[in-house]
């Protein structure tokens, strides 16, 4: 397993001023220690080929592999012209993840507008929307990771999530398994973790040691091994700790995990 890093970890530090996506970079490339970066639409700065460009060249002298870009999409808005724009929004984000030379964009199914008594009615032009994209992505040679939302999303457990999967029918959208996001935890973990093509290792609440009083690391690693999985585990923090204490702790816990 080859490990990344969020740049969603340091979203304080990137509200702050404090960090920025260079920044970041030499973060992940010097003190983190880590071999990839997931970037996420709402810390670029700009979008224009010069910048991406050198966003790139930047990444790789420092020797990061540009793993992902998440992108933060609601497929569950009731408005039809909303949801067009969110579809544009993604396949926008799919020709900057070309530019880079990113083979993944995060997205999500979206959250039902009007709560989840109103799910079933959102559900089906929901899966439209992730057809229309997953074929956008596969044209342009870049897979879409699905990621498995909170509790108010249409992918709360497993069940949902291998639904929506199955009913898009698409190899261009592949599983994004969260470690932290199912309502269930654990059962729906060890429901996806076999079919994962990429991995958020999320951490709320970092212990003494390193580990998370929520996730179960000690389970899910070597379920993860025990899947023959040898992709991407992207570190993402999101604890209340300040950044300067906790990451560094559960970071260092993750690499111990991961080199068991």
């Amino acid at each position: 397993m080859k490990l990344g890093c969020i740049c969603g970890t340091f979203n304080r530090s990137f509200d702050a001023g404090s960090m920025d996506q260079m920044r970041f970079l030499a973060r992940c490339a010097t003190e983190s220690k880590v071999q990839g970066v997931e970037l996420q639409d709402i810390h670029f700065p700009q979008t224009r080929p010069a910048y991406l460009q050198m966003l790139r060249r930047t990444a790789r002298d420092l020797g990061l592999a540009i793993i992902g870009i998440g992108v933060h999409n609601d497929f569950g808005r009731a408005d039809t012209t909303i949801r067009q724009s969110e579809m544009v929004k993604v396949k926008q984000w799919v020709e900057v993840a070309e530019q880079l030379g990113a083979p993944l964009v995060r997205v999500f199914a979206g959250t039902p507008e009007g709560g989840t008594a109103e799910s079933g009615a959102r559900w089906p032009a929901m899966i439209d929307s992730l057809r229309e994209v997953a074929a956008f992505a596969g044209h342009a040679g870049v897979r879409l990771g699905l990621e498995n939302h909170n509790h108010a999303a249409f992918t709360p457990t497993a069940m949902e999530f291998l639904r929506v999967l199955d009913e898009v029918g698409s190899p261009h959208l592949v599983p994004l398994l969260d470690t932290g996001n199912y309502v269930d935890g654990w059962p729906s973990v060890q429901k996806t973790v076999a079919i994962a093509a990429h991995v958020h290792a999320k951490f709320w609440k970092v212990a003494a040691d390193g580990s998370d009083e929520k996730v179960d690391y000690a389970r899910i690693v070597p379920a993860l091994r025990a899947a023959g999985y040898t992709g991407w585990v992207s570190f993402e923090y999101e604890a209340e700790e300040p950044e300067a204490t906790g990451i560094p702790r559960a970071l260092a816990y993750l690499k111990r995990m991961l080199a068991e």
